[in-house]
């Protein structure tokens, strides 16, 4: 079973057109800007992902902010090395046509500002939440939600997870790309649901943890206006078992969410128990009625309708003709409103508003 975004179906088209493009979404709901930040983040442990042996866990991270600028001048989209773009089109199925409206991914503007300027809080600090992509994806899969939180008050740290990821690029240029061994490349075997469960899994927990413990020392980047006593994680696809089992580790986190995603590692077997939103396709295959019935914590179950696995990442806003039944509109707005109103009730005690739409059903407990 595919635990990612890049199966054949929804591989990204190389654009031939060269047609430039600004914003394919919608700006941000909330009331601030948007500007971020970009850091390599290392851990003095041996990486157990990666293909070279003795190797020390390295990742990288994007972090997303309320900024109160008059910058107009949005960063692009993909990274500014153009390795997210060529990954994207050399996994590109060969032969697949390409719509005649395509844009150029290497154009595309997203709402956010490179080191804007961070706006003060009044009180303790920004919430924070920690972001964990999909497998083959990466850390910037889902920037219009990422950017819709931000603009409504949160600091979002969004992990590359480094192996697991498409492609990662750090400061310096260097680049990792997707690694994982031969027969153990999915949990659709015995050997690959091992390795995902007993060394996957554990790794990119680790990875959020090694990040919230670099945050602690180093909040002075960030113009010490982070809170790290009010933290929520969030993942899609494989990032839900990371955002799940971290969550459950540190105690400061007061709750999760998870987009869509098979539940691995601890949290497999032990509940989080702890305030959950599941977000899900309509024939998901994670199963996730299981997981808000085993929850001894408030739940929340949003499943929409005509939905499928990738619809819950930016895809179909890369590209044009996306083959979904969903209009990726009413798509993301479901998805945005969700983690807003919960993440906003959980960390902000603020009044709980979920997404009443057509096609959204909400089960809660």
């Amino acid at each position: 079973m595919l635990l990612g975004a890049c199966d054949e179906d929804s591989k990204l088209a190389e654009n031939k057109s060269n047609k430039e493009v600004a914003h394919v979404y919608p700006a941000p709901s909330g009331q601030y800007k948007v500007g971020f930040k970009e850091y390599d983040v290392f851990d003095n442990s041996e990486d157990n992902v990666s293909p070279i042996n003795d190797e020390l866990r390295k990742v990288h991270i994007k972090v997303y902010y309320p900024s109160d600028t008059k910058r107009l001048n949005y960063d692009y989209y993909f990274d500014k090395w153009g390795n997210q773009v060529e990954f994207l089109a050399r996994h590109r199925p060969k032969g697949a046509p390409i719509h005649p409206l395509q844009h150029e991914l290497s154009t595309m503007r997203s709402w956010s500002i490179n080191n804007a300027r961070i706006v003060e809080n009044e009180n303790s600090g920004w919430p924070v939440l920690f972001y964990s992509h999909g497998l083959g994806l990466f850390e910037v899969d889902n920037t219009e939600l990422l950017e819709d939180l931000a603009s409504n008050g949160f600091f979002v740290v969004s992990i590359n997870h480094t192996y697991l990821s498409g492609v990662t690029t750090f400061e310096s240029g260097q680049t990792a790309s997707i690694y994982l061994p031969k027969g153990k490349q999915g949990i659709g075997t015995t050997a690959g649901r091992a390795y995902f469960n007993e060394v996957v899994s554990p790794q990119i927990t680790r990875d959020v943890h090694t990040v919230y413990h670099w945050l602690q020392w180093n909040q002075w980047r960030l113009n010490n206006q982070i809170n790290l006593s009010n933290v929520g994680m969030f993942g899609f696809s494989l990032g839900a078992s990371a955002a799940m089992n971290a969550c459950k580790d540190l105690s400061l986190c007061k709750a999760a969410a998870n987009m869509d995603g098979v539940l691995l590692g601890r949290v497999a077997n032990d509940p989080l128990n702890k305030p959950l939103l599941l977000l899900s396709s309509q024939d998901s295959l994670a199963k996730l009625d299981l997981v808000f019935n085993n929850n001894q914590a408030e739940s929340y179950l949003v499943t929409i309708e005509k939905s499928v696995h990738n619809d819950f990442t930016d895809q179909n806003r890369w590209i044009v003709g996306y083959p979904t039944l969903v209009d990726p509109d009413k798509m993301h707005l479901a998805i945005k409103k969700s983690l807003k109103g919960f993440f906003e009730r959980q960390l902000n005690h603020a009044e709980l508003t979920l997404p009443e739409m057509e096609g959204v059903i909400i089960l809660n407990k």
